[in-house]
């Protein structure tokens, strides 16, 4: 239990004050002896918490003791919302969860906020990555503030449901249908064009391209079916040595003709290094892939995308770097599931990269962001 009231204490966003173990247990008594209260609370399907003015939460449902296998209020008792589900932000701060940084873009301490102001109720999407036995785990969440005056006190309900299956299944087949429908037309259009032709050249000239963009589809498929494996744990892994120009090169290859590169420049730096170092190679390509991607999509026309290399002590750094900025506010959401720039059910771009690269090919990812040097993105993997 979270006892200790710091009136002083410093946030970079909501209040950190802390109400003390005594009256924390007052209104949790209070609550737990309202009969009708429990049995109105624990008819509900979703998790639902009281949460106290300092955000505390001083009762919890049925729905919530279930799901953290707990029956003791130590369980949960003064805990906020990101303390509990145990959110990598929430221990940033001697104040916890709702006074760091990034929480400026939660929207379960948002909710609150804006509820505790307006005494509306008010819903928002929140994304959230906990820590569950010491791995990153991403959930996509619909939270609830309500209003709740209680013998004079001004409680909220908190309620909240999980809704990452619907949105990982929509952001999957939106992006899959777009870019399969994308690729799929232009070769159509080229199978037309070749049907009028009667120059031999231009035929041949045709016919690379069609060969481009039925690879281009058939891409397009296996990187749909890896994330949805890697999300599951079902990705099995093709272990073999690789040349890490060579990769680098054919990643270049492969996006120099995709339409978002048109009018953009992809180098590749030249790479002198060669390590017998092992990986699962197609995996590799799909996260620099994914990377040079974003970076076109992120560039202006003439811009020019960077992909490089570099051997470190005991690992290779593949960096893809552009001139873009990338906002405050993006930049504390980068790597969260459903977090898109793009618009509604996108978003499992960057999501994509860290979780291929730390959970299946032993490495890890970071990026620098800023006016001056423009974005870069580094991805580390061990030379084993």
């Amino acid at each position: 239990m979270k006892d200790i009231i710091r009136p002083l204490q410093s946030t970079m966003f909501a209040p950190a004050e802390r109400s003390n173990a005594k009256q924390l247990l007052e209104s949790h008594q209070e609550l737990m002896n309202d009969e009708m209260l429990r049995m109105i609370s624990d008819a509900m399907p979703d998790v639902a918490t009281i949460l106290s003015p300092e955000r505390q939460i001083v009762y919890a449902n049925k729905a919530l003791l279930d799901l953290i296998s707990g029956s003791n209020q130590d369980d949960y008792l003064g805990d906020r919302p990101g303390e509990l589900l145990n959110c990598i932000h929430a221990a940033e701060t001697p104040g916890g969860c709702g006074t760091t940084d990034s929480c400026r873009f939660c929207g379960a301490v948002n909710a609150i906020i804006e509820c505790q102001r307006t005494r509306k109720q008010v819903k928002n999407e929140c994304r959230i990555t906990s820590k569950i036995n010491n791995q990153p785990v991403s959930f996509d969440l619909q939270v609830t503030a309500t209003p709740f005056p209680y013998s004079g006190k001004q409680f909220i309900v908190f309620a909240v449901k999980d809704i990452s299956d619907q949105k990982r299944r929509r952001a999957l087949e939106k992006m899959f249908f777009h870019d399969v429908l994308n690729t799929a037309t232009g070769l159509n259009g080229m199978l037309y064009v070749m049907k009028e032709a009667e120059d031999p050249a231009q035929i041949r000239e045709f016919i690379e391209f069609a060969e481009k963009a039925a690879n281009d589809l058939v891409e397009d498929i296996l990187a749909q079916r890896a994330l949805s494996a890697a999300e599951t744990g079902d990705l099995k892994l093709n272990i073999v040595e690789y040349d890490a120009a060579e990769v680098m090169r054919d990643v270049a290859a492969y996006l120099r003709h995709h339409k978002i590169a048109e009018g953009k420049n992809i180098e590749v730096a030249h790479f002198d290094g060669y390590l017998e170092t092992h990986c699962d190679v197609q995996l590799l390509k799909r996260v620099l892939i994914n990377l040079v991607k974003n970076a076109l999509e992120a560039s202006y026309r003439s811009d020019t995308i960077k992909i490089e290399a570099f051997e470190d002590v005991n690992r290779i750094i593949f960096r893809v770097s552009n001139p873009g900025y990338i906002p405050d506010g993006v930049r504390q959401q980068i790597f969260q599931r459903s977090f898109s720039t793009k618009g509604a059910d996108r978003g499992l771009g960057t999501y994509s990269v860290k979780l291929l690269t730390t959970k299946y090919l032993g490495g890890e990812v970071n990026f620098t962001s800023n006016e001056s040097n423009g974005t870069a993105f580094n991805v580390c993997l061990p030379a084993v």
